[in-house]
């Protein structure tokens, strides 16, 4: 008997449970059940088990169900309408999976390429549990995806009304918990209200409620805090201390310390305490996740990111948000713009580029009838297309900021949060110790609160928010005033700006179409009508100034679209073929002329040229005196240098200029500026892209929200650009928030710690406290945001 009592119990080597008195042993190890043996063993086939090292119970059991549950995923029309991107080799979807918990299941969801060859590749958005996958759709199939996943625990929320925007699991399991300790709570109190008031009572009654008070006390204990035991073990099991785990030290040393009085009728315990703690600690949880999501930027693309697009009513053209379209709607995408959602294609032919979701350059050609997807983007004539699916801005956020577009960067050095969460759980509990130990030999009655209050009170979770929310508030800020930023990250990158550089048609100059001029021979309706139609096939901003100008109101089929790129754009109506560009693209070079020009050729014979005359910028030299201060500045355009003598009215006497400079060009002048000091390229996004990516942060100028470019980290509204120096300050001075926000968080642990060593805090004041802080930082992050933003924006 003595043996089997001592004799150690056999836990299951996947899931950690138990496995009773009937283990099923497998390659010299056990399993509670058949379930953990296979996974087992496709993990051990695929040489995954690398997997057991995240954590010693990563709790993936597999999962039997029945071959028909995923069936209907081999539907055309269900998988047409659940994909996010789907082509003959490359098929990409989007899985809500909550059941993702911990760093095993990050690493063993992102390794599924390895049980499937037909996976090309998975990522996690942990934090709101969503799986990203790409799939060769030739190798499997998304029923296999799916089916692997519910194989491996990870079954997936499928919606067929709303798969792209599906929700996350709710909050009802928090609600409950919160219920549950505020009913114990309440009663335990009513229960101890003889003894708050001194009412004598027999002793019988005061054993009764002593007791009835410590079962309603378990509830608490077991239910309502286990997401803080939960969360200190699995920090322990990754030899992590986080910040749950003096919380749940501290309940447990109350609910010890209560039990062992009960027990010995020694006292009654601290029971009232104990539910008043796990109550207030899960309500300032609650009021934390309201207010971060109050105050989230993530919750809506479409308030920063206003995408528009050519809609077709009736005869007429109408620039509408693409937040705003709906199905059944018909739009037009011009060369070279986005395609905002899903359609069907309802000209004759299409040449689409994908590069932009799937990472293939090759363009892709359609017919009249086939399915086009968002994120591609039109190469050649624009094209009509119909509204299929509503617009998710959501995704085409998500490929702007795919990784492709991302300079990798090498071993990251940790951040200075990092270096402080990892001392932090450690120096409190040995505070706690000291405390504990100086109040045992002073006031022995005192040890248990004083533990308590300070494992409670301290939080560094004001340190880690202070950034994000400080980031993220300026970012929707300047999203407000038409400048949008790629994410939080492009903000820490403006900090590091030494020197701007301009690109000059389209940025510093503006279009207007009183200022284009004929030079040549007169144009008749029918030549008009070729070149309007011609050059409103292209975003480029001399493109559309001369449209504009031309403003013909009889629409032209155009055919054999090409639009080469710093050079000019050509094409055929009927059997005319037309060509509008540089003098060097209509083989007739043109010299010192004081402006723009567009040499125009129709049908092999050299018409004349337009004359745009520049235009600069009202504000123009304001904005350049204010930068001149703090910044280097420089010029780079594709025009020749008769305008030189102007830009020196706005420029300083030593900023270099080069004219001239092709896309190639100036993509090596960027080259060389960046290697000696950190460089910001603001151009036009078409002609500029190559310079935009290489240098360390590019800005696109747009006139209209359809030129959208994955080559920048910004996107401005060219009548914004004269803030430009206002835009700056108020990211230079969102670092000085961040570290406010710093010192306030070490203000509050320092003083907190203070009072609860002392014995001023008890638990339940600790636990009201701690969230109180994480709250003042945030506020703190937002409201310094909005001030600045009135200081430094309150313009028209």
């Amino acid at each position: 008997m003595r043996d089997s009592l001592t004799k150690e119990k056999t836990t299951c080597y996947h899931c950690g449970e138990d496995c009773d008195s009937q283990p099923i042993w497998h390659d010299e190890r056990s399993f509670c059940c058949f379930g953990c043996q296979t996974v087992f063993e496709l993990l051990s086939e695929k040489d995954l088990c690398e997997y057991y090292s995240f954590e010693n119970n990563p709790g993936n059991q597999l999962r039997h169900f029945t071959r028909d549950k995923y069936l209907f995923l081999e539907e055309d029309e269900v998988v047409s309408h659940l994909l996010d991107f789907q082509s003959d080799t490359l098929s990409k979807i989007t899985f809500n999976i909550p059941s993702i918990h911990c760093s095993s299941c990050i690493w063993l969801l992102e390794n599924i390429r390895r049980f499937d060859e037909g996976i090309i590749h998975s990522k996690i958005n942990f934090s709101k549990k969503r799986l990203h996958v790409d799939f060769n759709p030739s190798k499997t199939t998304l029923r296999k995806v799916v089916e692997l996943l519910y194989q491996l625990s990870y079954e997936p929320e499928i919606s067929l009304h709303n798969s792209g925007e599906q929700s996350v699991s709710s909050n009802k399991n928090k609600y409950l918990k919160i219920g549950i300790a505020g009913f114990c709570f309440g009663n335990i109190m009513l229960l101890a209200f003889p003894d708050y008031l001194g009412i004598e009572m027999d002793s019988e009654f005061i054993s009764y409620f002593t007791y009835i008070s410590l079962l309603l006390s378990l509830p608490v204990l077991f239910y309502c805090s286990s997401e803080f035991y939960l969360s200190a073990l699995g920090g322990l099991k990754k030899g992590l201390l986080n910040i749950d785990l003096p919380i749940a030290i501290g309940i447990t040393a109350l609910f010890g310390r209560s039990l062992y009085e009960i027990l010995s009728q020694s006292g009654g315990g601290y029971l009232d305490s104990l539910a008043a703690l796990v109550f207030f600690l899960l309500i300032g949880r609650w009021v934390q996740d309201r207010t971060y999501e109050g105050l989230s930027f993530d919750r809506n693309f479409k308030s920063y990111f206003p995408l528009a697009v050519q809609k077709i009513i009736g005869l007429a053209k109408k620039s509408t948000l693409v937040s705003r379209l709906e199905v059944n709607d018909l739009i037009e995408v011009r060369n070279d713009e986005i395609i905002p959602c899903d359609a069907i294609l309802m000209s004759k032919m299409a040449l689409l580029d994908y590069s932009f979701v799937s990472g293939e350059s090759s363009p892709v050609q359609i017919t009249e009838g086939d399915k086009i997807f968002a994120g591609g983007r039109v190469k050649g004539a624009a094209v009509q297309m119909r509204v299929i699916k509503a617009v998710s801005q959501s995704y085409l956020t998500q490929l702007w900021n795919h990784a492709s577009f991302d300079e990798a960067v090498a071993n990251p050095s940790p951040s200075l949060i990092d270096k402080i969460s990892t001392y932090f759980t450690p120096i409190v509990l040995l505070i706690a110790v000291i405390a504990g130990l100086y109040w045992m030999v002073v006031d022995s009655s005192k040890v248990l609160f004083v533990i308590s209050s300070v494992l409670i009170v301290a939080c560094p979770c004001a340190l880690a928010l202070a950034a994000p929310f400080t980031l993220s508030t300026t970012m929707n800020v300047l999203g407000k005033h038409k400048m949008y930023l790629k994410g939080t990250p492009v903000i820490e990158k403006l900090w590091d700006i030494r020197k701007i550089v301009f690109d000059k048609t389209g940025t510093i100059t503006a279009g207007s179409k009183e200022n284009i001029i004929w030079q040549g021979d007169t144009l008749n309706e029918q030549e008009q009508s070729y070149l309007s139609a011609l050059a409103n096939q292209s975003i480029h901003p001399l493109s559309q100034q001369l449209a504009a100008h031309l403003n013909h109101g009889v629409s032209c089929q155009i055919s054999e679209f090409n639009e080469i790129r710093g050079s000019g754009i050509q094409g055929k109506t009927g059997d005319v073929y037309t060509m509008i560009g540089s003098p060097k693209f209509t083989d007739q070079p043109i010299s010192d002329i004081d402006g723009s020009v567009l040499s125009v050729k129709i049908d092999g014979v050299y018409k004349g040229y337009y004359l745009i005359k520049n235009n600069y910028r009202n504000g123009l030299k304001s904005m350049i005196d204010q930068l001149t201060n703090r910044y280097h500045l420089a010029v780079l355009s594709g025009d020749n240098n008769n305008e030189e003598k102007n830009l020196g009215q706005y420029f300083p006497n030593d900023t270099p200029m080069s004219f001239n400079q092709s896309p190639e060009e100036k993509l090596h002048m960027i080259q060389q500026y960046e290697s000696k000091e950190r460089t910001m390229m603001i151009g036009d996004g078409l002609n500029d892209a190559g310079a935009l990516k290489s240098c360390h942060l590019g800005v696109s100028i747009t006139e209209n929200m359809s030129s959208f470019t994955p080559a920048s980290d910004v996107i401005l509204m060219g009548d914004q650009l004269i803030n430009l120096p206002r835009f700056l300050t108020l990211v230079r001075k969102s670092k000085s928030i961040i570290l406010a926000g710093f010192v306030v968080s070490f203000l509050y642990n320092i003083i907190g710690l203070s009072l609860a060593v002392a014995g001023y805090i008890t638990p339940v004041i600790a636990a009201i406290l701690m969230p109180l802080s994480s709250i003042s930082v945030v506020l703190l992050s937002t409201l310094g945001v909005k001030y600045l933003s009135y200081k430094y924006l309150s313009f028209k």
